[in-house]
């Protein structure tokens, strides 16, 4: 190669080495540039979010603060559709459910009291009293949602609050005592309550007259719910129930489980929160519309029954998408009619 070749060929190095440093410090700039923006509009975003529920807190604030006269306007059950506040469900809750049961203070002291000191007796065992002895056995493989588990799982800061109201109530209801299933019922209200109004809480669901018979588990009541939620099933999502039929799943396989512990095993805590919303303003029926939502978002992954039971047994679904597909759920009159008339 001649001197003059030589140096072009250096020229020409150099330039593209030049240009494409200069390139990579424009991208580099470009980059920092979007990342700040993002940074901005991420900023902007929670500060809306944290305006608004402030907003939000206050306004149901000021409903529950005339709860008599708010508690059948139309535009607060419309304003519930969109849930409330994390931070005011503990002053909103209460006032919903109320406490029918006149569950006292002094009564929740007693009950624990003996909780405390009980001993069963074998020879003359009361009803379902011997499902006392599952409650502590039961805390320590229920939970599989990391932030309930470090909570509610042996030594965790409230497992002891927990066992304490799942024991209190065997004692109060002997008649119902321990299902599997309640210690989920039981973690969510005490992430927002005291123990006592937990408990009151806690005891209302349990006795609800269109849920008292699934607790009891009893099988008439039950077989009438199943029968109905597969007719749900049918009407809207039919391909679902065909598949059903084809892999030999029937509502024992799931819906059992999902109802037992009102959603709060197969879903995360949030959206439970906004499920309860709903069911604790508009009713039961809330309930079944959700277990049709969750099959409807899930029917795409029942490809064979292996697959199907693995995905109804932990459903990962999001939480706007299961809220959106619930105002979608066909729920006639009819069915409405026999699920809201199941009593004991």
């Amino acid at each position: 190669m001649n001197q003059n070749k030589e140096n072009e060929y250096l020229v020409d190095v150099q330039s593209y080495f030049t240009n494409k440093c200069m390139m990579s410090a424009r991208s580099s700039s470009l980059h920092e540039e979007n990342t700040i923006k993002f940074n901005r509009s991420k900023n902007l975003f929670e500060q809306k979010q944290q305006e608004n529920e402030k907003e939000l807190k206050k306004r149901w604030s000021d409903i529950a603060k005339d709860w008599q006269r708010n508690k059948r306007d139309v535009k607060v059950f419309q304003l519930a559709e969109f849930g409330i506040p994390i931070s005011a469900r503990k002053q909103v809750w209460p006032l919903i459910v109320g406490n029918k049961l006149q569950i006292t203070k002094e009564l929740y002291n007693i009950l624990q009291v003996q909780s405390k000191t009980f001993k069963l007796d074998q020879r003359k065992p009361l009803g379902r009293l011997s499902s006392f002895n599952h409650v502590k056995q039961d805390l320590g493989r229920t939970f599989k949602n990391e932030s309930l588990q470090k909570i509610f799982h042996p030594g965790g800061p409230l497992s002891e609050n927990l066992q304490s109201i799942l024991e209190v109530f065997c004692l109060y209801r002997p008649d119902i005592g321990y299902v599997q299933g309640m210690t989920y019922i039981g973690s969510i209200l005490l992430t927002y309550f005291d123990d006592y109004q937990a408990f009151v809480i806690f005891s209302s669901l349990i006795t609800h007259p269109q849920l008292i018979s699934i607790f009891m588990l009893d099988e008439q009541n039950l077989q009438v719910i199943f029968q109905q939620f597969e007719k749900l099933i049918k009407l809207n999502i039919p391909q679902v129930h065909k598949l059903f039929k084809q892999y030999n799943i029937n509502c024992t396989n799931y819906l059992l489980d999902w109802i037992l512990t009102l959603f709060a095993k197969p879903l995360n805590p949030d959206i439970v929160g906004r499920i309860w919303d709903r069911m604790l303003f508009n009713g039961t029926h809330i309930l079944w519309k959700c277990g049709i939502a969750i099959l409807k978002i899930l029917a795409p992954r029942f490809k064979d029954q292996e697959k199907t039971l693995q995905s109804l047994k932990n459903p990962e679904i999001k939480d706007d998408d299961l809220l959106q597909e619930m105002k979608s759920v066909n729920y006639p009159f009819e069915i409405q009619e026999v699920l809201g008339n199941i009593e004991l």
